[in-house]
């Protein structure tokens, strides 16, 4: 899925949108209401990603929000958060913490031209650490467990975050950050819960160390000396051999249209290509429904690996994606193509 993401930061003075349509004699726009229910995590250091959730955080320009940090004990003492930004659904805001007093409480308080001075402010607090606290990243899984370079990895647990905001360094054996840091995928669909990059060459910076079979090890200003996962990443040969046959990683791309016209394609993202995964195999068009993704619409790819397929879109914006089902080729299986899942797209 697309996170949907922009940095903000600081609050300018200016004339707020709403001032600039009155004068033009326009009625002034009616903006979501501030809400914070909830902060996670609720301690950790300088540079620790705090979620807050709630409404109304994406409805103004950057330049007319701020983010900050009060003291439960003492509302002077306020340290504003520069860092930060919100997601395009307005109920989801991550915020660098700032140079806080170490075991200090404080509230999130979140202000913007749609709120009355100074601003909202969070019933939960956030406790103030000189050690990881409830912000050091954890590696819960990855998928898949092995695969050659090139091919894309999904790595779950907490808190994998950093400062950027583009998700935290994920590095591959013998953790060379020249040699074997995983690329983001495009899009960067990185979460707090979830980083998705491609497994490096070992090569690409001009150094000499090929990837080698290892944990993954997880980077960021929280835990610079990093957390490794349990369980090792495999490369091929000859560690790496999934069970039925050889796996050949790939993509689906995908846009749709307002009248319900998905199309894309799905490609090999190995080099070389391999085309046997592409061309004609099956794509279905999900839509994101209360209880998960369900399938409206099934089709096969053309000989070059493009679709398309009309599915029923009902009235206001609804979240779609594509999927490509892993794929067994051969009698007895000789390939597997590997699932593939594009970004969401709202139609």
């Amino acid at each position: 899925m697309s996170l949907g993401k922009r940095h903000i930061g600081r609050r300018v003075a200016g004339i707020g949108v709403g001032v600039a349509l009155m004068m033009l004699g326009l009625p002034a726009p009616a903006y979501a209401a501030i809400t914070i229910t909830g902060l996670s995590p609720t301690s950790g250091p300088t540079d620790c990603i705090v979620v807050a959730t709630g409404t109304g955080f994406h409805d103004l320009p950057a330049s007319q929000t701020t983010v900050e940090f009060v003291n439960t004990t003492d509302a002077t003492d306020v340290v504003n958060a520069p860092n930060f930004f919100a997601f395009s659904d307005g109920t989801t805001l991550w915020v660098a913490s700032p140079i806080l007093d170490p075991g200090t409480s404080y509230f999130l308080r979140v202000d913007n031209d749609a709120t009355t001075d100074p601003g909202i402010t969070s019933t939960a607090t956030f406790l103030a650490t000189t050690d990881a606290g409830g912000c050091a990243p954890t590696v819960t899984s990855f998928t898949p467990t092995c695969g050659p370079a090139g091919s894309t990895v999904t790595i779950t647990g907490t808190n994998l975050q950093d400062t950027d905001m583009d998700g935290a360094t994920v590095l591959f054996s013998p953790y060379d950050t020249t040699d074997n840091d995983g690329t983001p995928t495009v899009p960067d669909v990185s979460d707090v819960t979830s980083l998705t990059v491609v497994v490096p060459s070992g090569t690409s910076g001009g150094g000499t160390h090929a990837t080698l079979d290892g944990p993954i090890k997880i980077v960021n200003e929280v835990s610079p000396n990093g957390v490794f996962s349990t369980a090792s990443f495999l490369l091929p040969p000859p560690d790496c051999v999934p069970a039925g046959g050889t796996t050949h990683a790939r993509s689906v791309s995908f846009k749709i249209k307002s009248t319900g016209k998905a199309s894309g394609a799905v490609k090999s993202t190995e080099d070389p290509a391999f085309t046997d995964c592409a061309a004609a195999v099956p794509v279905k068009i999900q839509r994101k429904t209360s209880s998960g993704w369900k399938t409206v619409g099934k089709t096969t790819t053309n000989d070059t690996g493009s679709y398309t397929k009309k599915v029923k879109n009902k009235p206001g914006k609804q979240k779609f994606r594509a999927l490509a089902p892993k794929v067994s080729l051969g009698d007895p299986v000789t390939d597997l193509c590997l699932k593939a899942k594009s970004a969401t797209r709202k139609a």
